[in-house]
């Protein structure tokens, strides 16, 4: 299953502004693929939308259990919003499922 993540901080929590803070968020995404992949977690993209102090992800797993013990590891206070979505094309195999189902 796929999960949209954006996880955003406020500029009092920005690890950018604290350089003790920074060496910790640095050893955790150098560290986060490995613990991706031990949690069940495969990462298909992660970008910083800085200055803005938000991240975006796009990762696949199970359920979200995996997803929250992985976003919890990053040590800077943010909150999470973890939307599942849908490949387009699983889109349309679904749509033309239940158009058939409505003629039946």
């Amino acid at each position: 299953m796929l999960f949209h993540i954006t996880a955003t901080h406020s500029p009092d929590n920005c690890p950018g502004y604290d350089p003790k803070a920074m060496a910790g968020v640095v050893k955790a995404i150098e560290g986060s693929e490995a613990l991706a992949k031990k949690l069940g977690v495969t990462v298909h993209f992660m970008v910083n939308g800085a200055p803005k102090h938000v991240i975006f992800a796009l990762v696949e797993a199970e359920d979200s259990t995996p997803i929250a013990l992985w976003t919890n590891a990053f040590p800077i206070r943010q909150d999470f919003d973890i939307t599942p979505v849908r490949r387009e094309a699983e889109l349309a195999e679904m749509a033309k499922a239940m158009m058939a189902q409505q003629q039946s």
